[in-house]
């Protein structure tokens, strides 16, 4: 059978983000107990289903919030339930998002123990005003130790987050977050400019007048400086945020870029089952942890909402999806997933985009080159507006999907991203 991606929300923080609009809850007190449960309750429910049953998992990722706040014992629980109820794929990568300030070295040798074998810092920033901008709660220097200590703890692949374009960041402060960065030797770093996001503090701020983010020259200047600093050191960039040493690409984010299975447990997570080359299903689970808790327990499963896909959303997705990847996409991959042409149902816009050098077209592979790669968002409006069949295909969700790190999965969210 085909394998398939498990992704585990876990929804709590100590301390929301004002640039956060994920499906995350401020808490003083984590319900570990409750919601490891519900997770374990929610996972026998699905092992039992045709769509999933006896399926080999291929990757595992703890997101969130923060992971980091449930203890390795709570974590090795679900891990060891997963195996006991699907094939695990030997190489499986397992993966956990955590904050600096969240671990420690017993804590981090407990989940590799447990089984965690990829682990994904939140560090954002080496700079303090900069961390302080973003609401961080933790140093600079929590970020150095915890990396120190997971590598003593037993794990090789180490991703780093950073967030750049904040305001009142320079070009040079990120030249010194980059210094500190790659002083650490990650395997993997995701480097996001900073979005406003609606319903967020930092959205309130942005409409007001109070804050500003560097100009649109400044932005540029500092995604290439990113790309060229990281390629130096053997970080290559495989998709528009994320570049990794060779042979450490996040397989779980591949999985969602390419367009295959995954299964979402816990509150506000979704998932995506392809039943053939022309139909899929997509669903969410209730965004509200104390929701999906009653649920859960109650019956296994804990979904708010789902939503069909058709042929022609299913290749909208596809294409996008994969123009994410800096190796883009093979119009033989198209064709084999749907028996069509990529460059007949898109030559409008693969035309268009080519000619204005925003594309590049090398034997059947198309990517976004280096003057496409910024103007990402403006690339896919003139896919979207190029037909009327192509806006015809494109089926609005019945509500707001929750996030989870890096699905991209909606048209909303290919969109925003």
């Amino acid at each position: 059978m085909n394998g398939f991606s498990l992704y585990l929300h876990i929804p709590y923080c100590f301390h929301r983000c004002p640039y956060c609009d994920f499906n995350t809850y401020a808490v003083s007190k984590v319900p570990e107990k409750e919601y490891t449960e519900a997770l374990l309750a929610e996972l026998d429910y699905w092992a039992t289903t045709p769509e999933w049953r006896g399926r080999p998992v291929n990757t595992i990722y703890f997101g969130g919030g923060t992971p980091s706040l449930f203890s390795s014992p709570a974590i090795r629980k679900v891990l060891v339930a997963i195996t006991r109820l699907f094939p695990i794929n030997d190489k499986a990568e397992i993966s956990l998002e955590a904050n600096p300030g969240s671990v420690t070295i017993d804590s981090l040798t407990g989940y590799r123990e447990a089984g965690v074998n990829r682990i994904s810092f939140g560090s954002q920033s080496f700079n303090m005003s900069t961390l302080k901008q973003l609401g961080r709660m933790h140093a600079p220097e929590q970020t150095c130790a915890s990396v120190e200590n997971a590598r003593s703890a037993g794990f090789s692949n180490i991703s780093l987050d950073m967030i750049y374009a904040v305001p009142e960041q320079t070009v040079s402060d990120l030249r010194r977050d980059l210094e500190q960065t790659l002083a650490l030797e990650p395997a993997h770093v995701s480097a996001y400019g900073l979005t406003i996001e609606k319903g967020t503090p930092f959205y309130t701020r942005f409409k007001s007048g109070s804050l500003i983010l560097p100009d649109d020259d400044v932005i540029l200047e500092m995604m290439r400086e990113l790309d060229d600093c990281l390629d130096r050191h053997g970080l290559k960039r495989y998709e528009i945020s994320n570049y990794a040493t060779e042979g450490r690409e996040a397989r779980h984010n591949l999985a969602y870029w390419n367009g295959d299975d995954y299964l979402g447990l816990g509150a506000g997570a979704h998932s995506f089952y392809r039943s053939s080359k022309a139909s899929a299903s997509r669903w969410s689970n209730f965004a509200l942890p104390e929701k999906y808790m009653k649920q859960t327990v109650a019956s296994g499963r804990a979904q708010s909402w789902q939503d069909k896909l058709d042929q022609h959303d299913l290749m909208f997705e596809f294409f996008f999806l994969g123009l994410r990847k800096a190796a883009g996409i093979s119009g033989r991959d198209f064709a084999q997933r749907f028996g069509i042409d990529m460059f007949e149902v898109f030559t409008l816009p693969i035309e268009a985009m080519t000619e204005r050098e925003l594309l590049r077209l090398e034997g059947d592979v198309l990517c976004l080159t280096a003057k496409g790669l910024p103007l990402a968002d403006s690339v896919i409006e003139n896919f979207l507006h190029s037909s009327d069949r192509l806006k015809k295909s494109i089926r609005k969700p019945q509500q707001p999907l929750a996030k989870q790190g890096e699905p991209a999965a909606s048209t909303d969210e290919i969109l925003s991203a």
